[in-house]
């Protein structure tokens, strides 16, 4: 088996797996929600900490979504000139995007760490319900750093002349 292989075949249940907690936790965020509606509504009892709940799950998957993100180069850009680049100036531009990203990525994942060690020196509780916040900070700056190696891989890619990858008609990256 081949590096390059190797790399799809560890993508492809990466992503799947991403798209798998992603997935749980909008379900969960949806039904958490809903029924702290109907509780509040209906009953006047709304869901304790189903609000501080919701946020968590939040920003979990945000951070789950960013090395798919990432992966697919689905960054906001805004392509008022760079989509009339051609040959070595647009690889020279993606390269350096790419590369712009993956430094951006690894600040992130750095603060995220620094946030995350600070939380657990603390023992930092959340407001409503006591949940421990650094374990959840610590999965997040997993994410973040597992998205700057995605990002560091793009860059070697676009520096050896391959393609990104392409997008199909639902936006989804195969």
């Amino acid at each position: 088996m081949t590096i390059g292989a190797l790399v799809s075949r560890l993508w492809y249940w990466l992503k799947l797996m991403l798209e798998a907690v992603m997935a749980v936790f909008l379900l969960s965020m949806a039904v958490i929600t809903a029924i702290d509606v109907v509780g509040r509504y209906f009953f006047s009892a709304p869901l304790p900490g189903g609000y501080e709940i919701v946020q968590y799950l939040m920003a979990l998957s945000v951070f789950a979504a960013l090395p798919l993100a990432t992966r697919a180069e689905g960054h906001l850009t805004i392509e008022l000139l760079t989509g009339r680049l051609r040959g070595r100036v647009r690889r020279f531009h993606r390269v350096t995007m790419l590369a712009v990203i993956t430094l951006i990525l690894a600040f992130l994942a750095w603060r995220m760490g620094a946030q995350a060690a600070s939380l657990q020196r603390g023992s930092a509780l959340s407001g409503s319900l006591g949940i421990p916040l650094a374990p959840l900070a610590w999965i997040m700056t997993t994410l973040a750093w597992l998205s700057v190696f995605v990002s560091a891989v793009q860059v070697g890619l676009a520096v050896t002349g391959r393609e990104a990858p392409q997008k199909t008609s639902g936006g989804m990256i195969e």
